[in-house]
């Protein structure tokens, strides 16, 4: 047994690792000499933060132990103008949420900045408060912490598409969060936070409706003015990803209702609930909500 265990390869965690939730690990980027820790986690994803190719070596170790890797190229919240594009976090915290990446490990280069600020808007989804949430990112950050990310965190307001019922139990329903379960719901709830529609407003439609000759007059204006707002914000936050417009601002309001969301939210949650898209199992070479190993998912604007 004593040579067993010395010959045993140590496990050497990735620089600051940290678990983040059932099934959710963070850190920095990891080397050769954390290859067996990795394997220790039994990771089924890689969420990758940087815009620079991922390293080949970690290429073939993900792709010979079954783990895939999700890029979403992030630049940072640096001063004075880069900051990490809303929509773009939407979708990140839409690939955590969804258990079919579970586990799941999130690092960038040294797992202070981008980490921690994707770690601190996926709190707004458990109901942390913004002084804990501060207090967590100060503490992987430390002294480089940086303003511009907890600026960012606190006017951050999530959009998340959950695909049920692959969806993790730790999500929670709070007012700062509007939780989706469709591609168009995605979109519109993006379109509303810049304060565009993708629809035509009802009472225009409901007015053309009923006013007889003139309607039609009323209708084709509520349909250009719908036409326009579409371009508009198109043109206010263009995207990589091709289903997506770029959205930033606050939440569509929750209607009042938090025990009615919650009991949704537990729909989603259940794993006797049916799916409302269809959603195959993640595997190699399977073509499904996420992209394969080799494809970025978006770019920072």
């Amino acid at each position: 047994m004593a040579t067993a265990s010395a010959s045993r390869e140590p496990l050497v965690p990735t620089i600051n690792f940290s678990m983040v939730c059932p099934g959710v690990y963070r850190s920095g980027y990891p080397t050769k000499k954390n290859y067996s820790f990795l394997c220790a986690l039994r990771l089924r994803s890689i969420l990758y933060l940087c815009p620079e190719d991922y390293a080949e070596s970690n290429l073939k170790f993900c792709e010979e132990h079954g783990i895939h890797v999700l890029r979403f190229p992030t630049e940072g919240n640096k001063e004075p103008f880069s900051d990490i594009s809303e929509p773009l976090m939407h979708r990140i915290l839409g690939a955590i949420c969804d258990t079919r990446n579970l586990p799941l490990l999130i690092h960038c280069n040294k797992g202070k900045h981008r980490t921690g600020t994707v770690v601190a808007c996926l709190r707004h989804l458990q109901g942390w408060s913004l002084v804990s949430i501060f207090e967590e990112y100060k503490r992987f950050a430390s002294d480089k912490a940086r303003v511009g990310d907890q600026q960012y965190v606190e006017l951050y307001h999530p959009i998340v598409r959950l695909t049920p019922p692959f969806v993790a139990p730790w999500v929670t329903v709070t007012p700062r969060a509007t939780l989706v379960t469709s591609d168009r719901d995605l979109v519109e709830a993006e379109a509303v936070q810049l304060g565009y529609s993708l629809l035509a407003p009802d009472k225009l439609l409901k007015k053309g409706s009923s006013g007889g000759g003139g309607g039609g007059g009323t209708v084709a204006a509520a349909a250009a003015a719908a036409k326009q707002t579409t371009a508009a914000a198109m043109i206010a936050a263009p995207m990589s990803t091709s289903s997506a417009l770029a959205a930033a601002g606050s939440p569509s309001p929750t209607g009042g209702k938090p025990p009615q969301q919650q009991q949704q939210l537990q729909q989603l949650q259940s794993p006797t609930s049916q799916p409302l898209t269809p959603a195959a199992p993640m595997g190699p070479g399977s073509s499904n909500h996420y992209p394969s190993s080799s494809t970025a998912v978006g770019s920072a604007t």
